[in-house]
């Protein structure tokens, strides 16, 4: 269960996801800050999707949907389930994507997942992380809530935005310190080190790589 401290950082965080932030949220995060600031061009996030992504997948931390929504899934009837804390994120998100019928679930990522749900064969959550309250020994739980919910030959895929050991370029700098200082972010002690060091020791890393300061990874379960 999250302590006082990061219940009151989750609450604060979650007031920014409204429809109103919402609605401007792609071109800000996806048009500018992502490209410019954290170094991960559009392309790049696309092609990490389309490595990773199956037929049958769960999307955590929606944001609107925007990546979700440039997939071309191998299926013609994919099953797509969307996890968020956020009811406006799911609900902007299981509108764009009402095309696959999506199922939708609440659910913060710092306590055991509370539904009964199939696995999947990936589990797509993109610049998630460093919202998350707590250093990555602390807030790393959330992959091991997540797990058990892969099938057997299943992928965890995602990126998270590193404070500590990158280099901000003039865009990253200040960004960085606003999204911390208004309570969106919560990464100010996440660094590669550690991250790294938490998924080679708790699962199977097949990809770990910074660009910018973006960290891109890749796990499956241990056999």
């Amino acid at each position: 269960m999250p302590n006082q401290s990061s219940a009151i950082k989750i609450e604060r965080s979650q007031k920014y996801f409204n429809k109103l932030s919402l609605f401007f949220y792609d071109f800000i995060l996806y048009g500018i800050i992502s490209r410019y600031a954290w170094g991960s061009s559009i392309q790049r996030l696309d092609a990490h999707y389309k490595k990773y992504i199956r037929p049958n997948h769960l999307e955590v931390g929606v944001g609107t949907g925007f990546l979700l929504d440039r997939v071309s899934f191998d299926s013609a009837r994919p099953r797509l389930a969307l996890m968020d804390l956020s009811q406006a994120c799911l609900e902007q998100t299981r509108r764009k994507l009402e095309r696959y019928a999506p199922q939708t679930y609440i659910q913060n990522l710092l306590e055991p997942v509370r539904h009964e749900i199939a696995p999947f064969d990936s589990i797509g959550i993109n610049y998630v992380m460093h919202c998350v309250p707590g250093n990555f020994r602390e807030k790393s739980i959330a992959f091991s809530h997540l797990m058990p919910l892969l099938n057997t030959h299943g992928v965890l895929f995602g990126t998270t935005v590193l404070s500590e050991g990158v280099r901000k370029n003039v865009l990253a700098r200040p960004f960085m310190w606003l999204m911390n200082a208004l309570g969106v972010f919560n990464n100010r002690k996440d660094n590669a080190r550690d991250l790294e060091h938490f998924l080679k020791g708790n699962f199977q890393l097949m990809e770990f790589e910074i660009i910018g300061v973006t960290a891109f990874f890749a796990i499956k379960n241990k056999s």
